[in-house]
């Protein structure tokens, strides 16, 4: 195979056959007609000689070949288009480009205001679409360009995918002040176990799991309500006996409202802490529009995180002063 001679053309063809393996729907995907990509398929077909896609009943199969082909391919692409994006310029003042990023419902609330603010000071026509979904979720739209960058807890990665860790999180027990089971502010691990609970799903949850933890144990707790996020918990547990397991970052945006306390986990041994990162896919290394927005949502948190140490530090001096009162009233 001669390079020179090769249309390039039929390597973006390529990539999209091998994602969809079908014809009709990699039209779509490059926007051209279903004819168009039976000629390109035909001509892959000649030089790598080998079938690429064969039918299989109602739908095309890709072969052995083919898929050894996936791999090398989406790294190829991936490069190319970088080497693409990395000679625009980017010009946040001016530019008028939407960004689509995807997080959990509980960054919404603790990282994405510092985001958008950032954003509208830097850049004022840019736009910013949000979708929330775990995980598993944000890796698939990022693979399949449906987003621009992601973040959240993800335990493990797909290949092609890139990755900044931006801060840590701290897995933290909360009940409401007037709880009986409280002692001194803090539960002992049988009056914990012997709390009713609320949890976060295990399929919503990307974070570490209390019941594991307890598993290990060989313990368990009663759970009374499962919920989807994170978010709703302060608003269940306040005014009750119940507790829950929540992050530190995000419980301290409700707790100066409800009136929650806020401990350690009363398990035996340190609870790991939670890596939050940014995820972004390789065709995207390069791309100075999406440098940009990587280093806006690295100044964003490392200025949220700064914040919420400055109000805990506040917090617990204020707490501080209130117990020395009391002491002196005594």
């Amino acid at each position: 195979m001669n390079l020179a001679t090769l249309d390039l053309n039929l390597l973006k063809a390529l990539d999209a056959l091998l994602r969809t393996e079908s014809v009709s729907r990699s039209a779509q995907r490059l926007n051209v007609t279903q004819s168009a990509v039976s000629h390109a398929l035909k001509r892959l077909r000649d030089i790598f000689g080998d079938p690429l896609l064969v039918r299989d009943g109602g739908v095309m199969r890709a072969t052995a070949r083919a898929t050894a082909l996936r791999e090398p391919l989406e790294r190829a692409m991936a490069d190319i288009e970088g080497l693409l994006a990395s000679a625009r310029a980017f010009d946040p003042a001016n530019s008028q480009r939407v960004f689509r990023l995807a997080m959990s419902d509980a960054m919404t609330v603790e990282g994405l205001p510092s985001i958008v603010q950032l954003i509208r000071r830097e850049a004022p026509n840019v736009d910013v679409l949000v979708e929330t979904g775990g995980p598993v979720h944000s890796c698939r739209l990022l693979i399949e360009e449906k987003a621009d960058l992601v973040l959240g807890v993800f335990p493990t990665l797909p290949d092609g995918l890139r990755s900044e860790e931006l801060y840590r999180d701290q897995l933290v027990c909360i009940a409401d002040g007037a709880n009986p089971r409280l002692k001194n502010g803090k539960l002992t691990l049988q009056a914990f176990l012997a709390c009713p609970h609320v949890t976060v799903a295990p399929s919503s949850d990307s974070g570490i799991q209390v019941d594991d933890i307890l598993r290990a144990m060989g313990m368990t707790r009663r759970i009374v309500a499962s919920v989807p996020h994170y978010l709703a918990i302060p608003s269940l547990i306040s005014g009750t006996d119940l507790v829950a397991h929540s992050r530190r970052k995000l419980i301290d945006v409700f707790r100066s409202a409800s009136g929650l306390v806020v401990m350690p986990v009363p398990v035996p041994f340190p609870v790991p802490e939670l890596v939050f990162m940014q995820v972004w896919h390789a065709r995207a290394e390069f791309d100075q529009a999406q440098i940009w927005l990587r280093d806006i949502v690295r100044r964003a948190l490392a200025s949220s995180a700064t914040d919420a140490r400055a109000s805990e530090d506040l917090g617990e001096q204020a707490r501080r002063g209130r117990s020395r009162r009391d002491r002196q009233r005594s």
